[in-house]
């Protein structure tokens, strides 16, 4: 199971880490200002970087969200959101309706019903496990 960590600019930042380490994977450093620079430049509200890993191991992504998004479901993804900077709402649990599978495991769109809001700012972190709706 992967995780994906969201790191916000006057938003949320985002880094996707898998549960395990791929064994032989090389140890690496990545500076705050490393990962600001991979998603500097924002596309529709959202932009994406990659961060090294072993070949067939883990992988990572960091990403950076600077609107509002729609509802997501990952069925083998966990997301742990840490706010840099801003604030958000993030929307967590419930039923999705009107979905929309976008790649295998992953589910886009639609309107959630019985979520719960978090309220978010700098500092805080939130951790949505796979399967779980959310909207940020």
């Amino acid at each position: 199971m992967r995780s994906r960590l969201l790191l916000p600019f006057a938003g949320l930042l985002a880094l996707a880490t898998a549960a395990s380490a791929a064994e032989g994977a090389p140890a690496y450093r990545r500076s705050a200002a490393e990962l600001e620079a991979m998603v500097a430049t924002p596309v529709d509200g959202i932009a994406k970087g990659e961060l090294p890993m072993a070949p067939g191991g883990p992988g990572a992504v960091v990403l950076r969200r600077t609107r509002s998004g729609e509802a997501e479901v990952h069925d083998n993804l966990s997301d742990l959101f840490v706010v840099r900077s801003g604030r958000a709402t993030i929307v967590v649990g419930g039923a999705v309706t009107g979905n929309r599978k976008v790649a295998p495991g992953e589910w886009r769109g639609g309107a959630i019903t019985g979520a719960t809001e978090h309220e978010v700012g700098p500092g805080d972190v939130v951790w949505i496990p796979a399967g779980a709706p959310h909207r940020v």
